[in-house]
């Protein structure tokens, strides 16, 4: 990895895990077993280089590279005669990569690990229940920026617990003051039911 996609990852780290939707990011370490080969493009260099087209063309394909700044790259043949090609002059490709949840833009690899743990599908679960809630909002048509009460009653023990767990997370995300667990079904006016799977909860609100 270049000293300047290191910078750009730790500038916008936040924003990519949110945009992404992410719990951690990581870096690929070197040891995976990935080949980048530079394809150069005779149409892009032939008008460029004439007849040393084909020397760079062979001279590429034994490895006699160099990746410069600025995504340029410096092919030499054996008597160490150079020729820069820029960006739009060459392709990038990969061997010995495994596609599986892999992608790949340009000089960028990304591995995905789907594996989904206890704690993040918790956490996507209090998000799916802070969007029903904004929704509700919404739906009763309250002002962004009023703060409403909430109660909730539910026979599920994990979906309470992710509430409790994740309390303060509501409250901010949703503009909650208050939220209290009902042994009954909630009879605000606000009402709705959510359901995740065959567990629901009922909620309501109410300024």
């Amino acid at each position: 990895m270049t000293q300047e996609l290191q910078n750009l990852l730790n500038k916008y780290w936040d924003i990519i895990q949110e945009e992404v939707n992410v719990k951690k990011i990581d870096i690929l370490p070197d040891s995976l077993n990935i080949s980048k080969i530079y394809k150069p493009i005779w149409s892009q260099i032939s008008s460029k280089f004439t007849k040393d087209t084909g020397k760079i063309i062979q001279f590429s394909k034994q490895w006699n590279i160099v990746e410069l700044q600025d995504s340029k790259i410096k092919v030499f043949d054996d008597q160490k005669n150079e020729r820069i090609l820029s960006k739009e002059d060459y392709e990038i490709a990969y061997q010995w990569i495994d596609w599986n949840d892999i992608a790949v833009d340009w000089n960028i690899i990304a591995k995905l690990d789907l594996e989904i743990s206890p704690q993040l599908q918790k956490e996507w679960i209090a998000r799916e229940i802070s969007r029903f809630i904004n929704q509700m909002r919404k739906d009763a048509d309250y002002s962004v920026d009023s703060k409403v009460d909430m109660i909730y009653q539910t026979d599920d023990n994990t979906l309470s617990e992710i509430i409790q767990e994740f309390v303060d997370f509501l409250k901010w995300e949703a503009l909650l003051n208050t939220i209290t667990k009902e042994n009954k079904k909630p009879d605000w006016n606000i009402f709705a039911l959510f359901t995740n799977e065959e567990s629901t909860i009922n909620f309501a609100l109410k300024k």
